[in-house]
Formats: C-alpha cells, sequence, structure tokens
C-alpha cells in the first residue's frame, strides 16, 4: 500500500507540473501575440477598407485605448508615425515599419519620448518629416512653455537631427499641426498675435530661402477659433477643426476657388459625432481620410448593482480596447471630400 500510495502521489505531482507548463506556456503564448503584430503585408495593415462610414482604424493595433491622436503614412508606405497622450499630459510620437514583410510593432519613435512632441507629417517627397515640441531651444534644457515646429531630413534612409523652423515660423505661442503642399508651401496653425479666438490658420509660402512671411488666411477661414489643418497636395481644398461657428463644432472644409477659399462647410455627422473632431489626413495615394474622435460604443445595459471591484475593473478595461470614450483613429473613404465639393460648389 505504500509504494501505490508513493506512486499516486509521483503520478499527481507530474500532472500537476504537466498543467503547470502547458498552461503556463500558453499564458505566455497569449501574452506575446498580443504583443505581436500580426504578419500582415497590406500597406492599411489588414484592415478591411471602410466606405462612407468612418471605422476605428487598425483597433488593437494602433487604436488601442491608449488616447492615440495623428496618424501619417510615409509615401512609399513603409513607415507610419501617429502620436500618443500619456496620462501625465506628455504626448510621444509612435512608429511603425514595414520590414519587407511585415509591420513591426508600434514603438517610440527613435527622435521622440524624451520631451513632449506631436503631429508628425510626411512631405509628398518622403524627404522631410515636420513635427511640434515642447524640447528646449537653448543651454538650460528646460521644456518650453509653447509648442514649436520642428523638422527632421531623411539621410541614409534614417532621419537626422531635428531642426527648429526659425522665428518667421515659430512665434512666442503655440505654433501647431504643420502640413505642406506638394509645391513645398507650410499651413499650420498658431496662437500668435493678431489671431482671432486664440488660435488661427496661416500659411507661409515656399521660397529659395525656406520660407517667405508668414499670412493669416482669411475671415471665411479664421473666424472663430481653428486649428489642425491638411492642405491637400495641390491646395484644392483645405480641412480643418473650428469650435464656435453657429454649426457646430469640429471638422470643416474649404475649396479652393480661383485663388480664394470657399465658406467653410462643416463635415457631416457621421464624422462629427462629439464636435470635437481634430487631427485630419489623408493618406499619400488619396484614397482615405483619417481623424482622431473619442467616442463610446454602444455598451449592453447593466442593470445589477455596481461594486467598488466592478467599477475598478471598469476603469482599467477602458484602457485596453478602442471605442471607450478615449481619442482614437478613424478612417474613411476619401470620397466623402469629392461629395462635400459638388455641395459646396453647387
Amino acid at each position: 500500500m505504500k509504494q501505490i500510495k508513493i506512486t499516486t502521489m509521483t503520478k499527481s505531482v507530474y500532472l500537476i507540473l504537466l498543467l503547470f507548463i502547458v498552461f503556463g506556456c500558453d499564458k505566455e503564448e497569449s501574452a506575446n501575440n498580443a504583443e505581436n503584430i500580426p504578419n500582415i503585408k497590406e500597406k492599411y495593415m489588414g484592415q478591411e477598407v471602410p466606405g462612407l462610414t468612418p471605422r476605428i482604424f487598425a483597433p488593437d493595433i494602433i487604436s488601442t485605448g491608449m488616447s492615440e491622436i495623428n496618424s501619417v503614412y510615409s509615401p512609399d508606405y513603409k513607415e507610419f508615425y501617429y502620436s500618443v497622450i500619456m496620462p501625465n499630459k506628455q504626448y510621444v510620437i509612435m512608429e511603425m515599419r514595414y520590414d519587407g514583410s511585415k509591420w513591426t510593432k508600434p514603438e517610440v519613435a527613435d527622435f521622440s519620448g524624451k520631451y513632449s512632441d506631436a503631429d508628425p507629417f510626411i512631405t509628398n517627397d518622403g524627404k522631410w518629416l515636420y513635427f511640434i515640441s515642447k524640447r528646449p531651444i537653448d543651454s538650460s534644457k528646460n521644456n518650453k512653455k509653447d509648442w514649436d515646429i520642428w523638422k527632421l531630413v531623411r539621410e541614409n534612409d534614417k532621419w537626422g537631427n531635428p531642426q527648429r523652423l526659425d522665428s518667421r515660423i515659430n512665434s512666442s505661442a503655440d505654433d501647431l499641426y504643420p502640413t505642406l503642399s506638394k509645391q513645398g508651401n507650410l499651413y499650420f496653425s498658431s496662437g500668435r498675435k493678431g489671431s482671432i479666438g486664440g488660435r488661427d490658420i496661416f500659411c507661409a509660402k515656399k521660397d529659395v530661402n525656406g520660407f517667405s512671411d508668414v499670412y493669416r488666411l482669411n475671415d471665411s477661414i479664421n473666424r472663430n477659433w481653428e486649428g489642425d489643418v491638411f492642405i491637400a497636395p495641390n491646395e484644392e481644398y483645405l480641412i480643418f477643426v473650428s469650435f464656435g461657428r453657429p454649426q457646430g463644432n469640429g471638422l470643416y472644409i474649404s475649396f479652393n476657388e480661383n485663388g480664394k477659399w470657399s465658406n467653410p462647410k462643416r463635415m457631416g455627422k457621421e464624422i462629427n459625432v462629439t464636435g470635437r473632431e481634430f487631427c485630419p489626413m489623408v493618406s499619400p495615394d488619396g484614397k482615405y481620410f483619417f481623424y482622431t474622435s473619442a467616442q463610446i460604443n454602444e455598451q449592453k445595459a447593466s442593470f445589477e448593482k455596481l461594486t467598488y471591484k466592478n467599477i475598478k475593473e471598469k476603469f482599467i478595461e477602458s484602457y485596453n480596447h478602442p471605442g471607450m470614450g478615449k481619442n482614437d483613429i478613424y478612417w474613411m473613404d476619401a470620397k466623402i471630400i469629392e461629395k462635400y465639393k459638388t455641395q459646396v460648389m453647387q
């Protein structure tokens, strides 16, 4: 009987160890899978392309519930950049790269992570990356209180050292969201002196010295608080954020009519769901419109009495998935722009 008891105990120990190994490995594999990006070759990361109804872009890959904003591809679709707002309000630029067989998992961009950085934009030729930062501009190494526009030049397939744009572009106030046309004309928003409502949209034309003097766009564009401007590559239209207009807050679009900007049209309710949509961008191929919105997906009603444990779990869960009320990146078919053009030009 004693020998049988030992054998049974030994078998039980082996069984427990086997279960631990199997389930432990499964758990570890699940954790690793959560960090790995699917082996996808498509430039839009294997996502089902949207129609005229906006969708969250790359849920649980890029839009994760961590408050992601901005979104820009390199013209060759080998790089993707976006920003994350940290709980302490620091902004960090993230990057993903296509290594020839698949997209890498998101990582902090080499030039970001130490100071607040956001609003990445890559020029049409892929040579320059513009962004905004509060990094120091002198030997004091103190963070700036206002945002400045910086740029990086591509050198041997890598980005060079950050270069701050000169004082014709950067003011003592916030200067944000740089985008450039194919001709190299720079559009951005600023709270500099002369702005109406706290922030306006400005332009600086490309010239032999870099950029010409900055000028403010006309009053049809700059009527209240305006920011986050995206300029079409051919400067046919611009999309921007506006607050305080009678039509409502959110994203607006204006078209270039013989060198003059049309009265802006508020984009539809399918886009401006909360009225706080921002960060407009169009993909390099012109097919898809990207923007940022903080929406809450429809949740099942629960009539159970909450406990503190339930509440804590729900808060933690809200940071693990998109569509939980924090900033997510959305995308839709850019044909919506042609629809608005038809309405504006009538």
